[in-house]
Formats: C-alpha cells, structure tokens, sequence
C-alpha cells in the first residue's frame, strides 16, 4: 500500500497534473488530486492544506509554477510542512465555486478539516515564502484564533445565504434593468471599467427585452457593445474567436486566453443579434467564431469541441503567415459536458440565423458524443468531463442545465423529434438529485462524499435561473405544468437577494420575465415533404419573441401529442397560442406573421 504522500508523487509524474508548458519546477512539490485522502493525511499528520487552483489556459497560473512554485525554498516548505493539493479550475468548478479568492491562479491555506485559514490569487516567491513560515506557524500556535475566525466567517457566509422565498413581480426585471443601465458604459460599450468582460448573459438579457419591448435605449447598448467587442484587441481579427476578456476600459489589450465556454456564449449571442438586426453586419462575426471553433478547438476523432486555448501573447501579435511557423497555444482537449452543450446551442441558433445544414450537423453530432461519453444511461447521471481515461463527476446542475437547453433547442430546429425525451430526462435527473424541496431550487452538486466545503451544497443564481428557464420552455412544449412549477419555486427561492448579485442576475431576471408572461407556443401541422408546412415553420422559426416555443408535428408520427392540443391532424396549419387560448388554423406565412405579432403584444404586458 502506497502512502498518499507516494500516491502524490505518482500522480504527478504520471501527468495528473498540468504545468506551465515553460521550464518550471512545480512538480518537485508532492500535489495531490483533490478527495479525502488527500485532508485525511492533512489530519493525520497536524499539517494545514496548501490549496492551488489552477487552469491550463491561465497566463498567472503559469508565472506561478515558474516563479514560486520553482523556487527552492517554497518547494521544501511545502513539502515539509503542508499537504499540498492542485485543483483545475475546469475539472472542478465545484471545488472553484467555494474556494476562489478573486482569480486566477488561487492560493489558499486551509486547515486540515478544509476551512479557509488565509487566501489569495498570485504570491511572488519571496511573499510566498512567508506566507508557509507565518500560517504554519499559527496553526501550530494559534488555534484557537484560528477556529474562532473559521465560525465567523462562516456564521457570515450562513447569514448571506438565509433568504426567504417571495413573489415573482415585474419588479425584479426592472431592477435588474435599471442595475444594467448603470453599469454600462457609453462611451466605449461594455458595463464597468475596466478589466472588462464580454458578459454574454447581460448582452442577451438586453436582446430579449428588446424584442419583449422595443426599447431603442437597449438596442442601442447592445450594438454598441458588441461593435465594440468584435471590432477591438479582444477579438481575434486573424483566425476568428473571442479572447476571455479585456484589461482596459477600451476593448484594446485581451487576456489571449480562448475559452470555449466564452466563444460558444458570444457565438449564440451574435446569431440571435443577427436575427433581430439582420442588416447590422453581426453574421459575419458568427462565421468569424464559427471558423475558429471548427479548426481549432474541433476534436474530428471524438467528434467534440476541446476545452479552451493557451494564452500565448506573441502568438498573437503575429500575422497569418508568422503564426503558421510559430506553432500554436496548446489546446486542451479534455471534453467537458457544459461547454460542448453549450456549443451544441450556440450552433443551433447559428443554424437558425445563417441556415447552413452543417451546423446542425455538428451541434448533433456533439450532443451524440456527449451522450455516448459522459451519459451514465444505467444510473441516469451526466458527468461533467472526460480526458480519456473515463468520465468523472456526475451530476453538477451546471451542465444538467446545459444539457437541458441543447435538448430544447434541438426540438425546435424541427429536425430533431426525439429530443424532447431527452429534454425530459435531464430535467427528471435535475429534479431527484439536486432540487431541494423544502425551499425550492437546485443544489450546484450531489450530496456527500466529498471533504471541506463541499459538505455544504450551494445554490448559485445563475444556474438556477438557467434551470428554471428550462423547465419554463419545457413546460410550454410538454403541456406538463408540473415543470413550470417546479420553475417558479426555484425563482421564488431568490426573491429575497437578487439585487446583491447586482448585474450579475440578469440571467435571473430573464427567467422571471418568460415565468410572468404567459407561453407563446407556435404549433405547425403537417407532413414533413408538404410545402405549406414546410413554409409555415420557416415563418414560426423566423420568430423570435422571448417567450416563444415552436414546435414541428406530423400526423403520422405525433398523434398523441396532436391530440393532446386538441387540433386536427389531417389539416396543414399553424397554430399561435397564449396560454391555453389559441388561434384559428393558420394556412400561409403572413396569416401567422400577424397572428405571432399580436400574440407577442399580448405577452409583452407581463400577464
């Protein structure tokens, strides 16, 4: 039997690990991988935890392993005196969620049990040197300072979290708004100063209340946005693609970073942006990012998108020709659940923008590999990524929640009537293992089996908001209110503090604005070769009103579901309806263009 201290060793140089692609010493120092063992010798042998959070495409993370993590002395302080574990910040958005100190990389001491002793992001040698004098010393003299700062911080963190449910209101929309419309910034686009951050979900909350209401002020913040994104630094104007983010105020100087989570965000953006202003140019960016996606970050053996891309600043201060000969950032290949559905949507909605048949090829073919590789159909579960060696951690809301979306989002191409089932069945495994049915919600992960903080679960808003937004179209789709309500308790749970999140809940405010209105539900009939329907649905696809499900039925095929609405199944027609109020059959294109226009103004009120 191997010691965990022989254990660490091994699963460094076994590659368990990722380091700075430059000279470094980082593995010199014992890590191990995160997990129980790993705080069991913390308490065993009466040392603190040195926790390192660390990403393959982070620029500081990589100083760090060069500068302190190979600096001899820090090397055998903690090897004496800590039990060293690394953490990916991708693998583990878990561990990231409860122990991030502002960035990247993380540095934080904790004490053998997993609370935070003392933290920070990135410790040059010398600070860190006395960082592993000074905190092994307090834990060995200082205890009881120390267990009594742990109870505060955490009596905080508990009184930060206790919120009673409330009312879902109209109110919540604008204020979020009105927080929004603070925080932009005319002059240059974009919300804040800087370092400045594309914030897809901020830009898509404008979008959709646009189109709920016309407000020229909001259309106005999102061109200039994202004019100004794709037209600056942190786009890359030679292969295409979004860097992760901006240091100045100007859009100028990126972070060179390239995420797949940001490009598959702002590529969705984009193509929804060019469905509403068709003529603003913003196609040519969807084709831009595309272009990237396909030749860089495209897996053609797994047929999956990989992860992120290196920073690497030299790189790209080069032209074209330049670039070939230098060789390019590494890529990691690892295949993540969330970011490849989120992908999955972002083609589908460029399918729908652009109407390339390729790009609904390549969103299915993702969702395929997806539910090949980290689908458990057995046990029901999702795990969260695979780096060829076997997939690992199920069942974490944020790609339940992903997974969701793609699934409706394939449904409403047309093309892809099977799924709804598995729209269904991600949901169903949302609910049984993480909503919490006392106040309503979602647990971010499965209970137990884990050390530190990840003993207590958390419900983060955002991917609440996302999950609620779900089972809302789910609902309007299924006819099954069940999920709505499911929904609305989830909104409910975080009445009481959305405004702390400030323009951080705008995802939030977008769920309760589809939860207040009513569903606006486009249904076309008919046989998939007839040219009436096959016209009907290019107008239902062509609309985009917020609240808005469509869905494709042919009679040979969705008799029950045909008869669940109540319509004839031998009549091709399209159908509008408002909740459970719908229209007369609909026979031609502008018949329902009007017939969606006013049912869009009716929704619009907030009902």
């Amino acid at each position: 039997m191997r010691s965990v201290t022989e254990q660490a060793e091994r699963a460094t140089a076994e590659g368990e690990f990722h380091f700075s692609p430059r000279p470094n010493r980082a593995a010199e120092i014992a890590w191990r991988p995160w997990g129980e063992r790993a705080f069991q010798e913390a308490q065993v042998t009466d040392k603190p935890v040195l926790l390192a959070i660390s990403a393959v495409w982070c620029h500081w993370c990589h100083v760090m392993d060069e500068t302190s993590y190979s600096d001899p002395e820090v090397i055998k302080l903690v090897n004496d005196r800590y039990v060293a574990v690394r953490v990916d910040n991708d693998q583990r958005p878990d561990v990231n969620r409860r122990y991030n100190m502002g960035g990247w990389p993380t540095t934080a001491f904790l004490t053998p049990d997993g609370e935070v002793i003392h933290g920070g992001t990135y410790v040059p040698p010398e600070a860190m040197r006395s960082y592993l004098d000074e905190i092994s010393d307090v834990w060995r003299d200082q205890r009881g300072d120390v267990a009594k700062r742990v109870a505060e911080m955490r009596e905080k963190e508990r009184e930060a979290r206790a919120s009673q449910p409330g009312d879902l209101s109209a109110e919540i929309v604008d204020a979020v708004g009105s927080i929004i419309r603070g925080q932009y910034d005319p002059q240059f686009g974009g919300f804040g100063r800087e370092p400045k951050f594309p914030q897809p979900k901020i830009l898509r909350f404008l979008l959709d209340e646009h189109r709920r209401h016309g407000y020229p002020e909001l259309a106005t913040m999102l061109h200039k946005t994202l004019g100004a994104m794709a037209g600056g630094g942190m786009y890359d104007h030679v292969e295409g693609g979004f860097f992760r983010y901006s240091t100045t105020r100007q859009w100028e100087v990126p972070h060179f970073e390239k995420m797949l989570e940001d490009n598959a965000e702002l590529l969705a953006v984009f193509a929804e942006a060019h469905r509403s202003f068709p003529g603003a140019g913003y196609d040519r960016v969807v084709r831009d990012v595309v272009r990237w996606m396909d030749a860089t970050l495209w897996d053609t053996d797994g047929a999956y998108f990989a992860g992120s891309q290196d920073a690497d600043e030299h790189y790209y201060s080069l032209e074209a020709a330049e670039r070939a000969k230098h060789g390019a950032p590494y890529v990691d290949r690892t295949l993540y659940a969330s970011w490849n559905e989120l992908a999955a949507s972002a083609y589908w909605a460029a399918f729908n923008a652009l109407g390339d048949a390729r790009l609904d090829e390549r969103a299915q073919a993702v969702v395929r590999t997806v539910g090949t590789r980290l689908w458990d159909r057995e046990a029901k579960s999702l795990y969260h990524y695979d780096r060829g060696e076997g997939r690992r951690l199920p069942d974490l809301l944020g790609d339940l929640v992903a997974s969701l979306a793609a699934n409706l989002d394939a449904y409403e191409t047309g093309l892809h009537p099977g799924a709804l089932g598995g729209a269904r069945r991600t949901a169903l495994t949302m609910r049984e293992r993480l909503e919490d049915a006392e106040t309503g919600g979602f647990w971010d992960r499965p209970a137990g089996g884990e050390p530190g903080r990840l003993g207590t679960r958390e419900k983060p808003i955002e991917e609440n908001a996302l999950a609620a937004d779900g089972l809302l179209r789910l609902a309007a789709l299924t006819g099954d209110d069940r999920w709505r309500e499911t929904a609305v308790r989830a909104l409910r749970a975080f009445v009481g503090e959305y405004r702390r999140w400030g323009q951080f809940a705008a995802a939030y405010a977008g769920a309760v604005a589809r939860a207040l209105a009513e569903p606006l539900l486009i249904t076309v009939v008919g046989p998939g070769d007839d040219e009436t329907a096959n016209a009907l649905w290019r107008a239902a696809r062509a609309a985009v009103h917020p609240a808005r499900a469509i869905e494709r039925l042919e009679p040979a095929r969705d008799a029950d579901r045909i008869g669940a609405l109540a319509l004839p199944k031998d009549r091709v027609a399209a159908y509008v309806c408002v909740g459970t109020v719908c229209s007369a059959p609909l026979a031609d294109e502008a018949a329902l263009a009007l017939a969606v226009a006013e049912a869009a103004a009716k929704v619009a009120g907030r009902a």
